[in-house]
């Protein structure tokens, strides 16, 4: 399983390679106090907007046929400072 490299900041973008296609993520913490995540393709064409960051579920589940699922089987919902060790996991469909 692929992992993403979240971090703690509050806002912050990477890139990661999945099923040999590169996304541009951003994780942003907002002021109602969760994290959310944004996914973009090479293009910079917005591809998934502000999808709350939790766990024991797809957080693509209301994309079907997205490519692929992001899940992570934390015991709990990360906080502010929690999501560095939160394990968001790429799966294939």
């Amino acid at each position: 399983m692929t992992y993403l490299p979240l971090t703690n900041n509050p806002e912050a973008t990477f890139n990661v390679v999945i099923f040999d296609n590169l996304y541009t993520f951003r994780q942003l913490w907002n002021e109602y106090g969760f994290w959310t995540l944004d996914i973009s393709n090479t293009d910079g064409d917005i591809l998934i907007l502000g999808v709350k960051i939790i766990t024991k579920i797809n957080l693509l589940r209301q994309y079907p046929g997205f490519g692929f699922k992001l899940i992570s089987e934390d015991e709990s919902d990360p906080g502010r400072y929690d999501l560095e060790s939160f394990d968001l996991g790429v799966l294939s469909v």
